[in-house]
């Protein structure tokens, strides 16, 4: 038989013992206690990075010119439950080779979408549209074709994927009520319903 262990060393082990049994619990217990509601909060810096990661994108406008996206700045805006996202655009001549620069402005709503572990962007909405020196037939064309475009291209792009952790805590808690996606001043709260 081993001899007793000296009681510093007992109290070590003890701690050892009991962080190794509680460790398959800690993702649960950390995503629980990220708020006094219940959930956590995605910072508005990581929100920046992560969607300027999904640009630049191009897309055809009715054959005629090709639109890109690129360069989002995304702005909270809490009242709405909604973020606002501005993005530099240039619109390119097929024909004439002739490329404009702008500007795009729009909001949208988020959803979470537990079935895919993601929030995307909803019900996205362009505000506002301009581009600089472009004559005024192309302007016309610009604003019938662009705006559904690019309401198109950005409806349901996937702006955080949830890590696996959190996922699974979500996808429990949402056994009851649904979790809530909060747009708040400094970033995103997914709150758990109580």
């Amino acid at each position: 038989m081993p001899p007793p262990l000296a009681p510093d060393r007992r109290r070590a082990c003890q701690r050892l013992l009991g962080a190794a049994l509680l460790s398959p619990l800690l993702p649960a217990l950390l995503a629980c206690a990220g708020g006094a509601s219940g959930g956590w909060l995605l910072p508005v810096a990581r929100l920046d990075e992560l969607l300027a990661r999904r640009f630049p994108v191009t897309r055809s406008l009715a054959g005629l010119a090709d639109l890109t996206l690129h360069s989002p700045r995304l702005s909270l805006l809490p009242a709405a439950n909604r973020v606002a996202t501005a993005l530099d655009l240039v619109l390119t001549e097929r024909l004439g080779g002739r490329r404009y620069t702008g500007a795009i402005e729009l909001d949208s709503a988020l959803q979470l979408d537990l079935q895919q572990g993601a929030v995307r962007l909803s019900a996205v909405r362009v505000q506002r549209l301009g581009l600089d020196q472009l004559p005024p037939a192309a302007q016309t064309l610009l604003a019938r074709h662009a705006p559904p475009v690019v309401e198109q291209l950005l409806e349901g792009l996937v702006i955080y994927r949830l890590p696996p952790e959190r996922l699974a805590t979500l996808r429990a808690a949402g056994r009851g009520a649904p979790p809530q996606l909060r747009v708040q001043p400094d970033g995103l709260r997914l709150e758990l319903a109580p």
